[in-house]
């Protein structure tokens, strides 16, 4: 096994050794490098003998001295991530329509992107060979999707062809001091309630090296023909499944719990204050996510007040349904400061993927345009998280549709208020 060098950086380490893409690395002192984290991880040792095949078929070897400051630069060709072979009950990727980006149909279930991006994985397909690689790099805090610690009810809600006891595999991962975040994909009638209750309580006593547990309630999309019959919390279920998360951190002294934003907005309950977050870290999965943007906001509303001032118009701000409460709680303290300017709030209601989405991230360019109405002396204020790292919507619209759809100018806010810019 070998991973071909797609790029070598000018200047670097490599280039100055005649190292050349195309070729393949084998190996960095005796180890053999099978991907980006072997190259990264092999070559922090100040001395490396790169054993390398020619694009000739040759076999040559390079010996480097590490020098500070100075990169190896080898750049890997791209990484073949293993996809998930689950087949969970509440899978959103299952629940995507059809012809949209084909990045929206990934699948991943790979460990080196645990690491690398805090992608929650299974641990169904992890090979014996994984978890002796896992413990002698120290691939090490892992995002692991649980559900649940009861074994049987997990394989009914994951429908894996390689059931594991993934209790079982925490404990192994544990004693060899290796940490991890896990989420628990709440799903009304399976394992909420009671069974929500045991495994916090089990995951408690059980002492594990656990860093954080998010609760995130299960989404559900209109593309649901063929699919398990499931249905969302209801305001009650949510209320509950606050009680039990908060009864679990008193119990246990454990403040590293926490409930999905959509719990407390369904349940009608403010979000709890900043300290009750601690680092945030569950943020990516959406935890957390309101009241970071209200404190940053705060901490940026001169700044902010400074931009909107800059022009003689009003505004209107975009927000998504679960946000509408913390948009409107912003517009208006940002009016109690404006003297003659205005801000007004419009949710958008999910008509692409269905009502009972109702977060940011999953608003549409289709929805967007379908029901923004602007007057003509408003600017719109839109959340920069509706487009990709390639300025595409979820629909596939460019930065340049969006923008000439309306006569009016379009000011993009990051939704943690850490820049803004307009389009």
């Amino acid at each position: 096994m070998a991973i071909e060098v797609q790029g070598v950086l000018p200047k670097s380490l490599a280039a100055s050794h005649g190292i050349k893409a195309g070729e393949k690395l084998l190996s960095i002192n005796g180890h053999q490098v099978r991907d980006f984290l072997d190259l990264e991880f092999l070559a922090s040792d100040y001395e490396l003998l790169l054993e390398l095949k020619t694009v000739k078929g040759e076999l040559k070897e390079v010996l480097i001295h590490r020098e500070s400051g100075r990169p190896l630069g080898i750049e890997p060709e791209p990484y073949k991530h293993r996809n998930c072979q689950n087949s969970c009950i509440f899978c959103f990727i299952d629940q995507m329509p059809d012809k949209q980006r084909d990045s929206l149909y990934g699948k991943d279930d790979d460990y080196l992107f645990s690491f690398v991006f805090g992608n929650y994985i299974t641990l169904t397909n992890l090979t014996e060979t994984d978890y002796k690689r896992i413990i002698s790099q120290r691939i090490s805090p892992l995002y692991i999707s649980l559900h649940t610690t009861d074994r049987e009810l997990r394989q009914k809600m994951m429908r894996s062809a390689n059931p594991v006891d993934a209790m079982a595999v925490l404990k192994r991962l544990n004693k060899k001091q290796i940490s991890f975040h896990l989420q628990i994909v709440c799903v009304p009638g399976y394992n909420d309630g009671e069974k929500l209750r045991q495994s916090l309580t089990e995951l408690m006593l059980s002492k594990l090296n656990i860093l954080s547990i998010g609760i995130v309630p299960v989404g559900l999309t209109r593309f649901r023909e063929g699919l398990s019959p499931l249905r969302t919390f209801t305001k009650e279920e949510a209320r509950n499944t606050l009680a039990i998360v908060e009864e679990i951190r008193q119990t246990y002294s454990c403040p590293f719990i926490y409930p999905a934003d959509e719990f407390f907005v369904l349940a009608g309950n403010d979000v709890p204050d900043d300290d009750y977050y601690l680092e945030y870290p569950q943020l990516e999965n959406g935890i957390g996510m309101l009241r970071l943007s209200l404190q940053n906001f705060r901490q940026k509303k001169r700044s902010l007040l400074k931009e909107l001032r800059k022009n003689d118009a009003n505004y209107l701000m975009l927000s998504s349904l679960s946000a509408q409460t913390l948009i409107s709680k912003i517009a208006d303290e940002l009016n109690a400061r404006l003297e003659s300017q205005r801000i007004r709030v419009q949710p958008i209601r999910n008509d692409f993927f269905g009502s009972q989405i109702s977060v940011c991230g999953l608003i549409t360019f289709s929805d967007i345009k379908s029901q923004l109405k602007p007057q003509d002396d408003e600017i719109i204020i839109m959340p920069s998280v509706i487009f990709n790292h390639n300025g595409e919507t979820l629909d596939g619209a460019d930065r340049l549709t969006v923008k000439s759809t309306w006569n009016n100018p379009i000011l993009l806010i990051d939704q943690f208020f850490e820049d803004w810019d307009y389009l």
